[in-house]
């Protein structure tokens, strides 16, 4: 079943997990000391009104919490007091939240469970319609990472309850007219700068670097100049397109296929159209079917020939792709983050690389946009820190740049001041920067809300600009290159037709906040009064957080 489906299960993992797993584990395995927690004293876990938590509802739901912290952050985090303490308070809150939530009568029936499941994404197909095989691929995944389909309905039923219970909440709270007017005016004013750029790429300043210079300043930061360890590899391409001369279709599973998929043909009143007038496209999707397959089982054939006997020579790679009608093709080397020139599988190419060495010479296949790689390891490089003599022309380039980049900043600094303090006596901002020998650039009108991506800083630029009056000079923002400081030239409020048009969106998105923020009150009051004691083990610190949200799956491909 996994030979069919591997390619994407491999594609959709990382979405899969932060999207559904992150609630879905109360049978994990703790990251932090699997066996800490269930060896835990009762004296040791926490409490709620003087009474120690339920000890299997506290490791389901710190599993949990744990898992959720992982994924978010795309690692393992580091383990210290404060992100035990940490941990420990999102996971009271969770039992106790779920508790409040089943004292306000808040249930989830069966079929509202089903119909939340259905609504997925992962488990949905192209149409958007409840697919029953990506379902059933999908119980298998977690089955393997041994969390089972009751374990995964209870943890949703779990996740609706809390939803409910925010809503529940927030339901009293309220967005009045003059809030509405204050929080929508600052953020749509439409505002225009003069700005004076500093670039250390500018500098015409002569960096003489002596040798023990360059030499203490390489002694110093060594790690700066590691090279990164390196890999060259043989591979082989059994592509789609070659494959797809070789599918053959009658007119009998063209049918088959097309009664198995008939919503995926349908008209613009979702029903399925004719065979007839849909044979050519049916036809077409059954030939990429085919043909992917049948690249897929090629390299896989390919692969098993690579296997051989521990204390036996390697099967010559070059001869078994003679033999299957492909060219090897060997590449320069390469680290684990470049892109290997002529390859189309992106970072699984290189991860499968990575993987390979004299012990496991030969991968399995990776799957490239137009079929799959199977690799051959041929070498490999250290990581390591080359010697001085080495790297002594980057040692002064990194040296020229970084006294470039200080000078460009001492420079900005220096003017920006005296700029300042001339239009602040009432000179003209473009004027004096003239007379210093400064080019001026405009930008705007801008405003807060809009997305920024041609401005250097546009962030840092907008931030600053909030809290200004019209015809200041900001103070000096450093930036990568060297920094800049600008003159609000023109500040406008907001237009009163964008406002109509966009209130209602804007009244609904302050409301959300609203009703987050009182449920975040009320959670800290109930906790206040439930007396908990977390037993933290680092300073104490205020309940006020949620266990992260979960992130959005995305749709899951169609077979």
């Amino acid at each position: 079943m996994f030979i069919a489906h591997g390619e994407w299960l491999r594609k959709y993992a990382p979405w899969i997990l932060a999207g559904v797993l992150l609630l879905l584990l109360p049978g994990f395995v703790l990251l932090f000391s699997p066996t800490a927690a269930v060896k835990q004293q009762r004296s040791q876990l926490p409490t709620i009104n003087g009474k120690p938590v339920n000890l299997a509802e506290y490791q389901t739901e710190r599993a949990s919490v744990i898992t959720g912290l992982v994924l978010n952050k795309g690692r393992q985090p580091t383990r210290t007091a404060q992100l035990d303490d940490e941990i420990t308070m999102r996971t009271v809150q969770r039992m106790f939240l779920l508790q409040k939530a089943r004292e306000l009568g808040i249930r989830v029936s069966d079929e509202e469970l089903v119909q939340q499941i259905r609504s997925l994404p992962v488990l949905q197909n192209e149409q958007r319609q409840f697919d029953p095989e990506h379902y059933q691929r999908y119980m298998a995944y977690l089955n393997n990472l041994d969390v089972t389909e009751v374990q995964f309905e209870e943890a949703m039923r779990e996740e609706i309850m809390l939803s409910r219970l925010r809503m529940f909440v927030g339901m009293a709270a309220k967005v009045t007219p003059d809030e509405l007017q204050l929080a929508y005016g600052p953020p749509h004013e439409q505002m225009t700068v003069d700005f004076v750029e500093f670039n250390a790429a500018d500098s015409k300043a002569p960096f003489d670097i002596k040798d023990d210079e360059a030499r203490a300043f390489y002694d110093q930061n060594r790690e700066k100049f590691r090279t990164p360890a390196m890999v060259k590899v043989r591979y082989v391409y059994f592509t789609i397109s070659d494959a797809r001369k070789s599918v053959t279709l009658g007119d009998d599973e063209i049918t088959e296929y097309y009664n198995r998929n008939k919503d995926k043909y349908v008209d613009a009143a979702k029903n399925p159209k004719p065979l007839a007038d849909v044979k050519d496209e049916v036809k077409k999707d059954l030939t990429e079917l085919r043909a992917e397959r049948l690249a897929g089982d090629r390299a896989t054939g390919f692969s098993v020939k690579l296997v051989h006997e521990p204390g036996t020579p390697n099967p010559d790679f070059v001869k078994i792709a003679a033999e299957s009608g492909v060219t090897p093709v060997e590449t320069d080397f390469f680290d684990a983050r470049s892109a290997v020139s002529g390859v189309t599988a992106g970072r699984q190419f290189n991860q499968a690389a990575f993987s390979l060495g004299s012990d496991v010479p030969f991968s399995d296949p990776v799957r490239g946009e137009d079929g799959y790689y199977v690799l051959e390891y041929l070498a490999g490089k250290p990581s390591e820190v080359p010697a001085f003599e080495e790297v002594k022309t980057q040692v002064v380039d990194r040296i020229k740049r970084q006294r470039a980049l200080e000078a460009a900043v001492k420079e900005g600094h220096e003017l920006d001041t005296k700029v300042k303090d001339a239009v602040a006596g009432g000179k003209g901002f473009a004027n004096v920067c003239a007379s210093f020998g400064l080019k001026t650039r405009t930008f705007g009108p801008f405003t807060l809300s809009e997305e920024t991506t041609n401005f250097p800083s546009a962030d840092r630029v907008k931030e600053v600009a909030l809290g200004m009056t019209t015809n200041a000079v900001s103070d000096f923002i450093p930036t990568a290159t060297g920094g800049l400081f600008f003159h609000l030239k023109e500040r406008t409020p907001a237009k009163p037709e964008d406002f109509d048009k966009d209130k209602k969106q804007f009244e609904a998105q302050l409301f959300e906040q609203n009703a987050q923020a009182l449920f975040q009150d009320w959670a800290n009051s109930v906790a206040r009064d439930e007396h908990i004691d977390y037993k933290l083990k680092a300073r104490p610190t205020q309940p006020d957080e949620e266990p992260e949200p979960t992130p959005a799956a995305p749709p899951a491909p169609a077979s």
